[in-house]
């Protein structure tokens, strides 16, 4: 009986630590290449969350390992098209994307964004005046 005990009281914990630790891994769901029909050699991988109707938030990381510039640049690129497409599909006209991180972790390039929209400039003409 004291050997069943001892496995269980292994086994539980490792159990738990295992759910844990694949539970925290939350990696970007969508595929830039796929959803925008691109061919970007890092395959950025994209998340957005939504922060009520004036502003979102977007993640976006590779999905390949690159080197060189193309990886800093292609997780640009993603993440500038993904800002603008949820902008129009919520109807703004114009948009600031401001990135709150952007780091290297290990091969892969990061970068998390808060988009929001941008008050569209109203111009008044000048007072009609009488001669």
């Amino acid at each position: 009986m004291k050997t069943i005990y001892s496995r269980w009281r292994l086994a539980i914990p490792a159990a738990l630590a295992a759910g844990l630790i694949s539970g925290c891994a939350t990696a970007p769901d969508h595929s830039f290449n796929d959803d925008f029909h691109q061919d970007l050699t890092a395959a950025p991988k994209y998340a957005v969350e939504d922060e009520g109707s004036s502003a979102f938030k977007i993640t976006v990381q590779q999905g390949h390992t690159v080197t060189g510039q193309a990886r800093v640049i292609d997780v640009k690129f993603a993440a500038s098209t993904v800002a603008e497409n949820e902008a129009r599909k919520r109807g703004w006209k114009a948009w600031d994307v401001n990135y709150i991180r952007e780091t290297d972790q290990g091969w892969m390039h990061l970068i998390v964004a808060e988009v929001t929209p941008k008050k569209a400039l109203e111009f008044s003409a000048p007072p009609a005046t009488s001669p």
